[in-house]
């Protein structure tokens, strides 16, 4: 039996035909993602004499972390806008949202936000703008902190969360026209009931189930209206291929990691969020520039190679290595890596 089109889809398919962009597509989307570049050493890329001029023209963003905003070096900030300016490039600051010094009660997201939007307000004032801000990791940091001695911390994951609505509120109303992505560091969580990549704790998860924190955080934001456009995801390539040493697991390939985060973004995409992907290495980044490039494109080859597309691919480091940010000449410095990073990706079709 042929079923028949109801009216006004058929007739929306006729007029398909004569109106100039209704026509029908064949053929897959094309992808084109984007490529950053995230540092703290921001300076390197300042220099008049830096050569990096084709990955700046090919770059779509640079990610900074809010340290470079509450300690700024003189003058520094301004050269930065007037640099992203000139390159065209979209700005995303990474930070904490829940700070893990803070209070820890039900002031804390208000707090947080207030005292980092203190650095963000600097970069305004030097004229710049930002279009992300990406949460770095902040029910972590309510129901695990760091560094704490008076031992307390937030029990309850819907309270944490709660914080993190609180801390984006505020964020929002400062400055409507930023979004936000939410940061995991994803191998220190347990996942959809399976364990974390350290498998410690009662649960065997660290942190807890990050299939629990992400839906958490992703219904409240949405529910409060608030512009939570994508995630973010934290997995250095020796964690992604299982050979970074674990605590619990023996050896920790018997868990397929890249599965896991190949997972998480399908997932993430079909709820309609954008992925950013963290492409690095660790022992990369311990070691050596010419290892750190090495192993960020193996990352970059083996997850293309599983189906990945992420949305953003983010070349950042937080390590000792690369110490060298140009020329990008050279394939061992950051922009250097940027560039063959680019070259791979705009390669898929």
């Amino acid at each position: 039996m042929v079923m028949r089109k109801p009216l006004a889809v058929a007739a929306l398919v006729a007029i398909a035909g004569v109106i100039p962009g209704m026509a029908r597509t064949h053929g897959p989307v094309p992808y084109r993602p984007e490529v950053w570049l995230c540092t703290f050493r921001v300076g390197d890329l300042l220099d008049g004499q830096a050569d990096w001029a084709w990955v700046r023209h090919n770059l779509a963003g640079i990610k900074l972390y809010i340290g470079t905003m509450h300690k700024p070096v003189p003058g520094q900030l301004e050269k930065l806008v007037q640099m992203v300016k000139r390159s065209r490039l979209k700005v995303a600051v990474e930070l904490g949202c829940c700070l893990d010094f803070g209070p820890m009660d039900d002031t804390n997201g208000e707090w947080s936000a207030r005292s980092e939007l203190t650095a963000l307000n600097r970069w305004y004032a030097a004229g710049g703008r930002v279009d992300f801000l990406d949460l770095d990791g902040p029910v972590r940091r309510l129901m695990h902190p760091q560094g704490r001695k008076d031992g307390k911390r937030f029990d309850s994951m819907e309270a944490a969360v709660e914080q993190v609505v609180r801390s984006v509120r505020t964020f929002h109303a400062a400055h409507p026209e930023m979004k936000y992505w939410h940061l995991t560091n994803f191998p220190n969580w347990g996942y959809k009931g399976d364990v974390s990549y350290h498998a410690r704790g009662p649960e065997r998860q660290d942190y807890g189930d990050y299939d629990v924190a992400h839906r958490m955080a992703l219904e409240r934001l949405r529910a409060a209206k608030l512009p939570i456009t994508g995630v973010t995801i934290d997995n250095p390539y020796d964690y992604l291929i299982g050979e970074h040493f674990s605590v619990n697991l023996k050896p920790a390939t018997t868990v397929n990691w890249l599965k896991r985060v190949r997972d998480y973004e399908n997932r993430s995409r079909a709820e309609g969020l954008e992925v950013n992907l963290i492409v690095n290495s660790e022992r990369g980044g311990q070691k050596s520039d010419a290892l750190f490039a090495e192993e960020t494109l193996k990352m970059t080859d083996t997850y293309l190679k599983a189906g990945g597309r992420p949305t953003r691919w983010i070349v950042q480091s937080w390590y000792p290595h690369p110490e060298r940010i140009v020329p990008e000449t050279d394939p061992t410095t950051l922009t250097g890596l940027v560039k063959r990073v680019i070259e791979r990706v705009r390669a898929v079709r």
